[in-house]
């Protein structure tokens, strides 16, 4: 059995935040930036990515994600409604409070919806 298989937690931080500043929320490289220092903070290495596209005209914004070592990170921005989501999902233990206090500092965050869930399994 793989250390994951064998780890009974699941670690999990989900950002959405509203009335955030248009410029980094349209803005590919900085969501791409912001992907790879996530993964640092996590203490993780990114497998594939950082991946980031514009969304479509009647939906603008950007997606980015990676997918790391032990799972992903994904940053959607919607800039008509000015709103920002991140998804934060590992099998590994991060330090939450300082990726929360990053996202926030890159972002200028005023307004956010932070839930940070640590899931135990039975096997």
């Amino acid at each position: 059995m793989s250390k994951i298989q064998n780890n009974s937690r699941r670690f999990h931080i989900i950002i959405d935040a509203f009335n955030c500043d248009i410029p980094p929320l349209s803005d590919k490289d900085k969501i791409k930036n912001i992907i790879c220092k996530i993964a640092s903070l996590c203490d993780m290495t990114i497998a594939h990515g950082p991946v980031a596209i514009d969304g479509i005209p009647e939906n603008p914004g950007v997606t980015g994600f990676a997918i790391i070592d032990f799972s992903h990170i994904s940053i959607h921005t919607f800039t008509k409604e000015r709103e920002l989501c991140i998804d934060i999902f590992s099998c590994k233990k991060f330090d939450y409070q300082k990726v929360k206090s990053y996202i926030k500092k890159e972002f200028s965050l005023l307004n956010e919806n932070i839930k940070y869930l640590e899931v135990k399994y039975q096997h």
